[in-house]
C-alpha cells in the first residue's frame, strides 16, 4: 500500500471504478451517462455498488480538495447558497419537466423563459451556473436539456406541467426529489442567513435561526398551522415521505432479535407518524405487538395508512393507535421495547432529556429503548474504548473515517440542517452517552446502517 497521499487516493479511485464496472458489465449493462436522463437501475440498491461508488466519491473529493490551492477551494464553497437558490428556482417553475416535455427534450432560453415567465437573461444564467456543475446540460448555445441530475428532479407524481401549474398547492405531492429541495431551498435558506448571528450569541436570542430569519417564536411545526403556510406543511410532508421511502424495511427488520419476544411483549413506536417503521416489522414476526403513537390529528391519518395497508392487525387488536404527546407521562408500561425514528435529532439536548426520561419511568428493568438516527460519525478515528458494543467506520488510507463526501447522505449536513431549523442536533456516540446517563438509560450498542441504530437498555 502506498503511503504517499497522492498515489494512494489515485488508486482508490481506480481499483473502485475498475470494481465498479466490472459489476455493471456482469449485469450485462453500463455505468449510467451523466448525459442520459436518470432511470431507476438494478444496482442503485446493490450494497457492493453502492459501498464502491462511496469510496470513488470520498478519494475524488479528498484528491480534489489536495491538489486544488485553499483559495479556489474556499471560493467555491463560499458562495454555495447560489446552487441552493439555483436549484430551488428550476424546481419551483417546473424547469424540469418544461424540458422533459420539449418535443426532442431540449429547448432555447427564450422558450423556457416564456414558459417560466422570467426574464430569458435571468434563467440563462441560472441554468448555465447549473449545466457548470453537471445540473442540466448546455447541449448549443442557450439551448438546455435535462440530464443525470436534473432527470432526478422532475416531480415523481407524472402530472404534466400544465396539471401541476394549475394545482400549485398540490405540486409537491408524491413529487420524490423535488419536494426535498424544495423544502430544504425554501424554509432553510432563508433561515441559513441568520446562523451566524445566531451561532454567535450562542442561541440565547431565539429558538434557532428559523425563528430569527422568519421573525417568529413558534417552532417549525406550529409554524406551519398558521395561515398561509398550509402549502409549504404540504411539500415538507411530501419531503420527509421520500426520506422515509429510502431507507428499507430490512434496516428496521434486522435491528433487533424481534422473533425473541414473547406474544404478550408489547413494543412501542414513540412519534412513529404513520406506523410505517412499525408496519414493516409486524408483517414480518406476527407474534409482535404495538403501540403507534403521535399527535391526535397524526394518529387520525394512520387510522387510514392501516386500514390501507395491513387492516387485520388493527381489527385483531395486534397494532393500537394512540394519541400521544411524549413530552407527557407514557401510558404504556413496562414494554419490552420504546423505540423512536428520526425523533431525537429534532430537539436540543434539554427536550431529548424530558422525551428519554418520559419512556423510563414507564419502562421497566428488563425493556430496551431503541433509537433509528442519522448518527453524526467523527470526521477522525475514534480511539474510545466504550463499554458499549460501538460499530466503528473506517476507510482506507488517506480517507478520512467518515467518507467526507463519499457518506452518502451526509449526516453533517442533515446535522446542520437540524440545527438550521430546529435547533435540534445529530449526535454521535458520546452525545448519545451523555442522553441515557441523564435519564436513566445505558448505552449498549450502535450499529451503523444506512441508519444508525442506538440501543439502550434501563440502568
Amino acid at each position: 500500500m502506498s503511503t504517499d497521499p497522492l498515489s494512494a487516493l489515485l488508486n482508490i479511485i481506480n481499483t473502485s471504478t475498475n470494481e465498479l464496472q466490472s459489476l455493471y458489465t456482469k449485469n450485462g449493462s453500463q455505468f449510467p451517462s451523466l448525459d442520459a436522463t436518470y432511470k431507476p437501475g438494478p444496482l442503485d440498491e446493490d450494497a457492493k455498488a453502492i459501498e464502491l461508488s462511496k469510496l470513488v466519491v470520498a478519494a475524488a473529493n479528498q484528491l480534489i480538495a489536495t491538489v486544488r490551492s485553499p483559495k479556489d477551494t474556499l471560493w467555491e464553497l463560499v458562495p454555495s447558497m447560489y446552487m441552493s437558490a439555483a436549484i430551488g428556482f428550476a424546481v419551483d417553475v417546473d424547469i424540469p419537466e418544461i424540458l422533459n416535455e420539449a418535443p426532442n427534450k431540449s429547448l432555447q432560453v427564450k422558450e423556457i423563459a416564456s414558459a417560466v415567465n422570467c426574464q430569458a437573461s435571468h434563467v440563462g444564467r441560472v441554468l448555465r451556473y447549473l449545466a457548470t456543475r453537471h445540473i442540466f446540460k448546455e447541449v448549443t448555445p442557450d439551448v438546455f436539456t435535462n440530464n443525470k441530475l436534473s432527470s432526478a428532479l422532475i416531480k415523481a407524481s407524472g402530472k404534466t406541467v400544465g396539471e401541476l401549474q394549475a394545482k400549485p398547492l398540490e405540486k409537491y405531492e408524491n413529487s420524490g426529489n423535488a419536494a426535498f429541495v424544495g423544502h430544504i431551498v425554501g424554509e432553510g435558506l432563508r433561515s441559513s442567513s441568520s446562523m451566524v448571528d445566531f451561532l454567535k450569541g450562542s442561541g440565547k436570542g431565539a429558538n434557532s435561526p428559523f425563528n430569527m430569519a422568519w421573525g417568529t417564536d413558534k417552532r417549525l411545526w406550529d409554524w406551519y398551522a398558521e395561515p398561509g403556510q398550509g402549502w409549504r406543511f404540504r411539500r415538507f410532508v411530501a419531503a420527509m415521505q421520500f426520506v422515509a421511502q429510502t431507507y428499507k424495511d430490512t434496516i428496521f427488520q434486522n435491528a433487533y432479535d424481534w422473533k425473541s419476544l414473547k406474544s404478550t411483549d408489547v413494543i412501542v413506536d414513540v412519534g412513529g407518524n404513520m406506523g410505517t417503521v412499525s408496519l414493516a416489522v409486524a408483517k414480518m414476526f406476527p407474534e409482535t405487538k404495538f403501540v403507534i403513537q403521535d399527535l391526535p390529528p397524526v394518529i387520525e391519518g394512520a387510522k387510514t395508512f392501516w386500514k390501507a395497508n395491513f387492516p387485520e392487525a388493527i381489527e385483531n387488536g395486534r397494532v393500537k393507535l394512540e394519541a400521544h404527546d411524549f413530552f407527557q407521562p407514557q401510558p404504556v408500561k413496562g414494554a419490552a421495547i420504546y423505540f423512536c425514528r428520526f425523533i431525537i435529532q429534532d430537539w436540543p439536548d434539554a427536550d431529548c432529556i424530558k422525551i428519554m426520561k418520559r419512556i423510563r419511568e414507564a419502562a421497566n428493568p428488563s425493556s430496551k429503548l431503541i433509537f433509528f438516527e442519522i448518527g453524526i460519525p467523527y470526521a477522525c478515528a475514534d480511539p474510545t474504548k466504550y463499554e458499549a458494543d460501538v460499530e466503528r467506520r473506517t476507510a482506507p488510507f488517506p480517507l478520512i473515517p467518515n467518507l467526507g463526501k463519499g457518506g452518502g447522505s451526509d449526516p453533517t449536513s442533515v446535522d446542520m440542517t437540524m440545527l438550521n431549523l430546529l435547533n435540534g442536533q445529530g449526535r454521535n456516540v458520546g452525545q448519545f452517552i451523555e442522553l441515557g446517563n441523564a435519564t436513566g438509560w445505558k448505552l449498549t450498542s450502535v450499529k451503523n446502517d444506512e441508519l444508525s441504530i442506538i440501543t439502550f437498555s434501563a440502568a
